[in-house]
Protein backbone atom coordinates (compact mmCIF):
# COMPACT_ATOMS: atom_id res chain seq x y z
CA UNK A 1 0.00 0.00 0.00
CA UNK A 2 3.17 2.63 0.99
CA UNK A 3 4.64 1.74 -2.52
CA UNK A 4 1.55 2.26 -4.47
CA UNK A 5 0.87 5.63 -2.54
CA UNK A 6 4.77 6.70 -3.47
CA UNK A 7 4.13 5.65 -7.17
CA UNK A 8 1.36 7.54 -7.19
CA UNK A 9 2.83 10.74 -5.50
CA UNK A 10 5.93 10.10 -7.51
CA UNK A 11 3.78 10.40 -10.84
CA UNK A 12 2.08 13.36 -9.62
CA UNK A 13 5.37 15.38 -9.39
CA UNK A 14 6.21 14.24 -12.46
CA UNK A 15 3.40 15.23 -13.92
CA UNK A 16 3.11 18.76 -12.44
CA UNK A 17 7.07 19.33 -12.96
CA UNK A 18 7.09 18.65 -16.54
CA UNK A 19 3.76 19.88 -16.93
CA UNK A 20 5.23 23.16 -15.41
CA UNK A 21 8.27 22.70 -17.96
CA UNK A 22 6.01 22.71 -21.15
CA UNK A 23 4.15 25.54 -20.99
CA UNK A 24 5.56 28.11 -23.54
CA UNK A 25 7.85 30.26 -21.33
CA UNK A 26 8.52 33.50 -24.23
CA UNK A 27 11.69 35.47 -22.83
CA UNK A 28 13.27 38.46 -24.09
CA UNK A 29 17.08 38.20 -24.76
CA UNK A 30 18.17 41.53 -25.38
CA UNK A 31 18.93 44.40 -22.80
CA UNK A 32 18.38 47.70 -22.89
CA UNK A 33 16.46 47.58 -26.09
CA UNK A 34 14.54 50.45 -25.37
CA UNK A 35 17.63 52.68 -24.16
CA UNK A 36 15.20 53.96 -21.20
CA UNK A 37 18.57 53.77 -18.91
CA UNK A 38 19.27 56.79 -20.63
CA UNK A 39 22.41 55.36 -22.14
CA UNK A 40 23.95 52.64 -24.74
CA UNK A 41 24.70 50.21 -21.84
CA UNK A 42 24.09 46.19 -22.93
CA UNK A 43 25.19 47.51 -26.63
CA UNK A 44 28.62 46.68 -27.79
CA UNK A 45 30.42 48.89 -30.44
CA UNK A 46 32.79 48.98 -33.13
CA UNK A 47 32.73 52.50 -34.32
CA UNK A 48 35.50 54.89 -35.92
CA UNK A 49 36.65 58.62 -36.55
CA UNK A 50 33.35 60.82 -37.20
CA UNK A 51 30.83 57.59 -36.37
CA UNK A 52 28.99 57.34 -33.58
CA UNK A 53 26.46 55.84 -31.49
CA UNK A 54 24.38 57.52 -28.57
CA UNK A 55 20.83 58.25 -27.10
CA UNK A 56 18.56 60.69 -28.02
CA UNK A 57 15.38 61.88 -26.17
CA UNK A 58 13.54 63.99 -29.83
CA UNK A 59 10.63 62.34 -30.42
CA UNK A 60 11.27 58.45 -29.74
CA UNK A 61 8.89 55.70 -30.66
CA UNK A 62 8.29 54.79 -27.12
CA UNK A 63 9.84 56.25 -23.63
CA UNK A 64 12.04 59.09 -23.12
CA UNK A 65 15.06 57.59 -25.32
CA UNK A 66 15.85 55.90 -28.53
CA UNK A 67 19.03 54.96 -30.30
CA UNK A 68 21.14 57.21 -32.85
CA UNK A 69 24.01 55.37 -34.90
CA UNK A 70 25.56 58.01 -36.82
CA UNK A 71 27.99 57.73 -40.02
CA UNK A 72 29.75 60.57 -41.76
CA UNK A 73 32.91 58.43 -42.16
CA UNK A 74 33.05 57.67 -46.29
CA UNK A 75 33.44 54.06 -46.92
CA UNK A 76 32.87 52.89 -43.73
CA UNK A 77 30.85 50.81 -41.68
CA UNK A 78 29.42 51.53 -38.33
CA UNK A 79 28.41 48.71 -36.41
CA UNK A 80 26.72 48.19 -33.50
CA UNK A 81 25.15 44.63 -31.32
CA UNK A 82 23.77 42.72 -28.53
CA UNK A 83 26.33 39.75 -28.84
CA UNK A 84 26.04 36.64 -27.62
CA UNK A 85 22.68 37.18 -26.08
CA UNK A 86 20.84 34.03 -25.05
CA UNK A 87 23.56 31.88 -24.44
CA UNK A 88 22.38 28.77 -22.98
CA UNK A 89 18.87 29.21 -23.65
CA UNK A 90 18.33 28.59 -27.28
CA UNK A 91 18.83 26.26 -29.02
CA UNK A 92 20.27 24.98 -32.51
CA UNK A 93 17.60 25.10 -35.30
CA UNK A 94 14.99 27.32 -32.88
CA UNK A 95 12.93 30.19 -34.08
CA UNK A 96 13.42 33.67 -32.67
CA UNK A 97 11.43 36.70 -33.12
CA UNK A 98 13.36 40.02 -33.55
CA UNK A 99 11.67 42.90 -33.64
CA UNK A 100 12.06 46.87 -33.33
CA UNK A 101 11.50 50.57 -34.89
CA UNK A 102 13.81 52.20 -36.81
CA UNK A 103 13.98 55.20 -39.16
CA UNK A 104 17.15 57.05 -40.82
CA UNK A 105 18.25 58.37 -44.11
CA UNK A 106 21.68 57.98 -46.06
CA UNK A 107 23.30 59.87 -48.93
CA UNK A 108 25.10 58.87 -52.12
CA UNK A 109 25.48 55.24 -51.45
CA UNK A 110 24.58 55.17 -47.72
CA UNK A 111 22.26 52.38 -46.14
CA UNK A 112 21.76 50.27 -42.92
CA UNK A 113 21.36 46.90 -42.25
CA UNK A 114 20.09 44.53 -39.47
CA UNK A 115 21.71 41.14 -39.15
CA UNK A 116 21.54 38.12 -37.08
CA UNK A 117 24.46 35.47 -36.55
CA UNK A 118 24.05 32.41 -34.43
CA UNK A 119 27.48 32.20 -32.02
CA UNK A 120 29.88 29.07 -31.94
CA UNK A 121 31.65 29.13 -28.55
CA UNK A 122 34.38 30.19 -28.36
CA UNK A 123 34.37 31.85 -31.50
CA UNK A 124 32.58 31.58 -34.65
CA UNK A 125 29.24 31.42 -36.66
CA UNK A 126 27.08 28.79 -37.93
CA UNK A 127 24.52 30.97 -39.74
CA UNK A 128 24.72 34.31 -40.85
CA UNK A 129 22.07 36.72 -42.25
CA UNK A 130 20.39 40.12 -43.45
CA UNK A 131 17.43 40.55 -41.96
CA UNK A 132 14.78 41.16 -45.01
CA UNK A 133 18.31 39.91 -47.36
CA UNK A 134 18.54 43.61 -48.24
CA UNK A 135 19.06 47.06 -46.75
CA UNK A 136 16.07 48.41 -44.29
CA UNK A 137 15.31 51.70 -46.29
CA UNK A 138 13.43 53.58 -43.79
CA UNK A 139 11.43 55.22 -45.77
CA UNK A 140 11.48 58.17 -42.84
CA UNK A 141 14.13 59.77 -41.29
CA UNK A 142 11.17 61.37 -38.95
CA UNK A 143 8.34 58.59 -39.05
CA UNK A 144 8.89 55.14 -37.33
CA UNK A 145 8.15 52.02 -39.49
CA UNK A 146 8.14 48.64 -36.95
CA UNK A 147 10.16 45.76 -38.43
CA UNK A 148 9.71 42.04 -37.39
CA UNK A 149 11.43 38.99 -38.84
CA UNK A 150 10.93 35.15 -37.35
CA UNK A 151 13.82 33.68 -38.39
CA UNK A 152 15.48 29.90 -38.17
CA UNK A 153 19.09 29.45 -35.76
CA UNK A 154 21.70 27.69 -37.12
CA UNK A 155 22.96 24.23 -36.07
CA UNK A 156 25.09 25.41 -33.35
CA UNK A 157 24.45 28.04 -30.71
CA UNK A 158 26.77 27.20 -28.14
CA UNK A 159 27.20 31.48 -27.60
CA UNK A 160 23.96 32.37 -28.30
CA UNK A 161 23.40 34.56 -31.19
CA UNK A 162 24.04 38.31 -31.68
CA UNK A 163 21.74 41.51 -33.51
CA UNK A 164 23.98 43.60 -35.34
CA UNK A 165 22.97 47.32 -36.86
CA UNK A 166 25.02 48.41 -39.38
CA UNK A 167 24.71 51.83 -40.65
CA UNK A 168 27.50 51.94 -43.95
CA UNK A 169 28.51 54.35 -46.22
CA UNK A 170 29.74 54.33 -49.84
CA UNK A 171 33.00 55.13 -51.73
CA UNK A 172 31.41 58.44 -52.87
CA UNK A 173 32.43 61.72 -51.32
CA UNK A 174 29.14 63.06 -49.35
CA UNK A 175 28.21 59.51 -48.15
CA UNK A 176 26.32 59.15 -44.65
CA UNK A 177 24.24 56.76 -43.18
CA UNK A 178 22.30 57.86 -40.38
CA UNK A 179 20.17 54.94 -38.29
CA UNK A 180 17.96 55.37 -35.38
CA UNK A 181 16.11 52.34 -33.44
CA UNK A 182 13.54 51.72 -30.66
CA UNK A 183 11.62 48.92 -28.74
CA UNK A 184 14.51 46.59 -30.17
CA UNK A 185 13.35 43.17 -29.07
CA UNK A 186 14.63 39.41 -29.22
CA UNK A 187 12.44 36.46 -28.26
CA UNK A 188 12.72 32.87 -28.01
CA UNK A 189 10.40 30.47 -26.22
CA UNK A 190 12.72 28.35 -23.86
CA UNK A 191 10.26 25.71 -22.37
CA UNK A 192 12.01 23.40 -24.30
CA UNK A 193 15.41 23.89 -22.19
CA UNK A 194 15.58 21.78 -19.33
CA UNK A 195 16.09 23.70 -16.10
CA UNK A 196 18.25 21.48 -14.05
CA UNK A 197 17.49 22.98 -10.76
CA UNK A 198 14.05 21.81 -11.50
CA UNK A 199 15.01 18.20 -13.13
CA UNK A 200 17.53 17.86 -9.52
CA UNK A 201 14.22 18.29 -7.00
CA UNK A 202 12.64 15.75 -9.06
CA UNK A 203 14.92 13.39 -9.20
CA UNK A 204 15.59 13.91 -5.39
CA UNK A 205 11.30 13.93 -4.36
CA UNK A 206 11.37 10.27 -6.23
CA UNK A 207 14.66 9.41 -4.03
CA UNK A 208 12.81 10.57 -1.08
CA UNK A 209 10.17 8.64 -1.61
CA UNK A 210 12.05 5.41 -2.20
CA UNK A 211 13.76 6.05 0.97
CA UNK A 212 11.11 6.64 2.52
CA UNK A 213 9.04 3.58 1.87
CA UNK A 214 11.73 1.29 2.27
CA UNK A 215 12.19 2.43 6.12
CA UNK A 216 8.74 1.47 6.85
CA UNK A 217 8.54 -1.65 4.74
CA UNK A 218 11.38 -2.46 7.39
CA UNK A 219 9.68 -1.13 10.87
CA UNK A 220 6.73 -2.72 9.97
CA UNK A 221 8.61 -6.14 9.60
Amino acid sequence: MINNKCTKLAAAMGLTLFAGLAQAAIVELTTNGNFETGDTSGWTTFLSTNQSFTTSSTSPYAGSFNGILSNTQIGTAAVIKQAAIGKGLVTPFQEVTISFYARGSGEVGGVQFAELFSEVDPEGVSKSEILGGAPLFPPSATDWTFYTFTRELGPDVSNGLTLQFNAATGAAGGSTSFLEIDNVSVTADVSAVPVPAAVWLFGSGLLGLVGMARRKKAQAA
